[in-house]
């Protein structure tokens, strides 16, 4: 059994035109629901695992306790919310062998399974470790969703948004104790990484020594948040005394019509949801 009650408080007619999009994590996996055509359709909860288990054992009774998740939707794509990853060139990604050395030689003790994706208009690829079958639960489990890193959503949807411009621009993706960072100069991905925090000043210090390291202009520069709106706007408060643009990201303005309560959905689903791959 998983620890979140069983949710029988939605019922989906023709889930053929519904897309259920999954990030799954470490202590528990979050979805959203909605039909695009059909304003307003947009579904959320978060499924809590037994930590007590083992992470393929907590998954699996996550998902077979919930039988809502297991309806025969139009699409199914899953995030995963991988912490040992590296982001490696496109051909690195693609080839299983080399993607096992990198990350044997990044994270010696992690003895998980090798997954990896590419991000195309990043033009860089990431290889990350999950608990040894939890890629072949889901293939199955699901008719074989694409599955992502969880910094895909993230670095893809900004990365169109900085083309033809000269200002770099680092942005912030707060979530489950956890700071995503992607930093973008000259329009191309310069860096892209993603940490554990346990407070505020845990974020600020990360953050600013990742922008003294990439020698970034705190009077041109850009910081741009996204995330928790409490810790979003505690974090700029702090990062506004170092910094001299400091705002949040702009919303998907294509979000809005999935759902009213779109801005209180995780960040990279809305982005997943949003995108048109």
């Amino acid at each position: 059994m998983s620890t979140s009650s069983p949710i029988t408080d939605i019922t989906i007619q023709h889930p053929e035109r519904w897309m259920l999009d999954m990030a799954v994590g470490g202590q528990s996996m979050q979805f959203i629901l909605y039909a695009p055509s059909q304003p307003d359709s947009l579904i959320m909860r978060d499924i809590a695992f037994d930590t007590a288990l083992p992470p393929l054992q907590a998954l699996e009774n996550a998902v077979y306790d919930h039988p809502l998740l297991l309806d025969d939707y139009g699409r199914v794509r899953c995030v995963m919310r991988a912490p040992h990853f590296a982001v490696v060139p496109p051909e690195v990604a693609d080839d299983a062998a080399l993607a096992a050395r990198v990350l044997a030689a990044s994270f010696p003790d992690d003895d998980g399974e090798v997954a990896a994706c590419q991000l195309p208009q990043c033009e860089v690829g990431v290889v990350y470790s999950l608990p040894k079958g939890t890629q072949a639960f889901l293939q199955r489990t699901f008719n074989t969703p694409p599955m992502v890193h969880h910094l895909y959503p993230l670095c893809e949807h900004f990365k169109a948004l900085n083309t033809g411009t000269d200002i770099a621009r680092m942005f912030i993706n707060l979530h489950e104790d956890v700071i995503d960072i992607a930093v973008y100069r000259q329009g191309r991905l310069h860096m892209a990484n993603s940490q554990p925090v346990r407070n505020v000043a845990d974020a600020t210090y990360l953050v600013m020594h990742t922008w003294q390291s990439l020698d970034m202009d705190q009077h041109a520069d850009e910081i741009q948040l996204t995330g928790d709106k409490t810790l979003r706007d505690e974090l700029a408060s702090q990062l506004r005394r170092y910094v001299k643009y400091v705002m949040p990201a702009i919303f998907p303005a294509s979000a809005v019509t999935l759902g009213q309560n779109a801005m209180q959905a995780p960040f990279d689903l809305i982005l997943l949801a949003t995108c048109e791959s």
